[in-house]
């Protein structure tokens, strides 16, 4: 029992002695509150059997501390963010901030009540209730961007040399995430509005580009900018990010292959790829090579081999953008069925605006005022993809009522769109070597690895880069660099989860998984009332433990 004093008012707690630093240090585990409420205490009925039990979720947090202390990434962080706040270094609140985002993502003033029902407190001898919005705000402002790209560096030299990832194949691809900052905020010049890829068009946004390995999807290299910014125009300055980043993690860049998408794609673009040391698998934008789509699928070979067995595919070689590359133009069922719902979604959406407007014109005084307005409105509807290709539109002002407005289905465009369209892709490659089913596994990957990373960090219940309530540019990317360290973590767990304990399953699953090993704390009497405290794994389901004790030592 300890004594203490807040604001000149004496308060009770019971205190833990434990050895931190090398120091035997009191860690409070019970706060009693001020003497009236020891004294009600006292006096109320007691035995001499246990007088509290409370349990955290334990597991989540308690795998990744043990990851980030394998790693030292409160000792690589602080290398080059030397400073303090209330005697806990930047490191070590960086690190729990990423821990809460991993766990169960919520606002800087969320997290002291999230941590509270956790074995934070007890893992890393801290008090939640420091660990107020303006700590953590004050925290990420003494966080330069230059030291965020050298913790970025030393971590990935360490992940790779801990773990052996191999560096074979890699994935890049950039994607966005929506703000609620206001259109008035002059302050962030990072956040712009832009094609959404969660269709919010309506609200700014930053963009994200990230560079992942094959082996574990563990992100390699990272690069925040303006959400404004077409794909293609960032790919440059992320590509020289790339290079630099690989060649101080392997040296020599021949042995690499990246993948990337044929939003990144341009004439200039390519030719700063065909100039690097690594080999590439992209895709190229089928409409551009008409000639292509008018191969008969009679001449496509059927593959034979491993999960691509029975796809149609064709293989040739061809100068593009002045050098000469290997093509493969392949047929995906799978992609080609989304493809027909997508356009058949977009289609009914036309139609059913075009017959709203035709019902419109029946009014006296309705439509629009010019043939150019008519155009922009017809344009508007038949704005989605190919669907201009197959609905034939005619606004004639001379005629009246309804009959202005006249539209007709393609039947025939829609069966091209059908048979010779969908569902192909093409691929390019300087993998000459490479079979075909090779050169679409490694684009194929792409989803299973790099998209699959931006549907954790857009998950709302592990890793979620939302909520972000920051509203200047520094804040954003401190803020993003958190989330991303999250994912380093889970990452690392997932392969650590899967080779030593056999876990199959998903990362989400994982976690959900682990976060049901809960620490119990028993506080008794003990001899001549002086209190004892214990801590002790709760039961729990024996594979989860299983996983629990091959990620956390003993």
């Amino acid at each position: 029992m300890q004594k203490y004093t807040v604001g000149g008012r004496a308060y009770y707690r019971i205190v833990e002695s434990r050895r931190i630093n090398g120091k035997p240090t009191p860690v409070p585990i019970m706060y009693i509150g001020p003497a009236e409420a020891l004294v009600s205490r006292l006096l109320a009925k007691t035995d001499d059997s246990a007088t509290r039990i409370r349990s955290f979720q334990h597991g989540d947090i308690a795998a990744l501390k043990a990851m980030a202390e394998r790693l030292n990434i409160v000792g690589i962080i602080n290398r080059h963010v030397p400073s303090s706040r209330k005697n806990i270094s930047i490191g070590l609140a960086l690190l729990l901030s990423a821990i809460n985002r991993v766990s169960a993502p919520c606002s800087k003033s969320g997290w002291t009540s999230w941590a509270e029902q956790t074995s934070v407190e007890h893992l890393f001898n801290v008090d939640p209730k420091k660990f107020t919005s303006q700590f953590f705000w004050d925290c990420m402002d003494d966080v330069s961007i230059s030291a965020l790209e050298a913790i970025e560096d030393d971590l990935t030299q360490c992940i790779v040399q801990t773990f052996n990832i191999k560096l074979d194949l890699l994935f890049y691809d950039p994607t966005n995430f929506f703000t609620f900052i206001s259109s008035d905020n002059e302050r962030s010049t990072l956040t712009k509005r832009g094609k959404n890829k969660q269709k919010r068009f309506d609200l700014r946004q930053f963009s994200l580009a990230l560079l992942a390995s094959r082996d574990s999807k563990i992100p390699l290299c990272s690069h925040v900018y303006e959400g404004n910014k077409p794909d293609s125009k960032v790919f440059p300055e992320t590509l020289t990010m790339m290079r630099r980043r690989l060649e101080r993690l392997v040296g020599k860049l021949e042995d690499l292959t990246i993948v990337y998408d044929k939003g990144n794609n341009s004439k200039a673009n390519q030719a700063l790829v065909d100039a690097a040391p690594f080999h590439y698998v992209g895709a190229l934008v089928l409409s551009q090579h008409q000639d292509l789509l008018s191969i008969p699928e009679s001449e496509y070979e059927t593959l034979e081999s491993g999960n691509l067995a029975g796809v149609h595919a064709h293989r040739l070689k061809r100068m593009v953008w002045g050098a000469e590359r290997t093509l493969v133009l392949f047929i995906s069922e799978n992609f080609r069925s989304k493809q027909v719902r997508g356009f058949q979604q977009h289609l009914n959406k036309a139609l059913e605006y075009l017959k709203t407007w035709k019902a419109a014109l029946a009014k006296p005084g309705s439509g629009p005022l010019s043939a150019e307005n008519a155009e922009k409105q017809i344009d508007q509807i038949l704005a989605q993809q190919h669907v201009k290709d197959v609905v034939q539109v005619e606004y004639n002002k001379r005629r009246k009522g309804s009959d202005r407005l006249s539209f007709n289905i393609d039947q025939d465009a829609i069966n091209h769109l059908y048979n010779d369209v969908f569902g192909k892709r093409l691929l390019m490659t300087n993998r000459h070597e490479w079979s075909s089913e090779e050169i679409i596994n490694a684009y194929n990957a792409q989803s299973n690895n790099i998209e699959a990373n931006f549907a954790q960090l857009k998950d709302p219940d592990h890793l979620a880069v939302r909520p972000q309530y920051h509203w200047t540019d520094q804040k954003i990317r401190v803020h993003t660099f958190i989330c991303l360290l999250g994912l380093l973590l889970s990452r690392l767990v997932e392969k650590v989860a899967k080779e030593k304990a056999g876990y199959t399953g998903s990362l989400d699953g994982l976690l959900d998984r682990l976060s049901t090993i809960r620490l119990a704390m028993t506080l008794t009497a003990g001899v001549r009332g002086r209190p004892k405290c214990a801590w002790q794994l709760e039961d729990a389901d024996p594979q989860a433990l299983a996983i629990f004790r091959a990620l956390v030592p003993n």
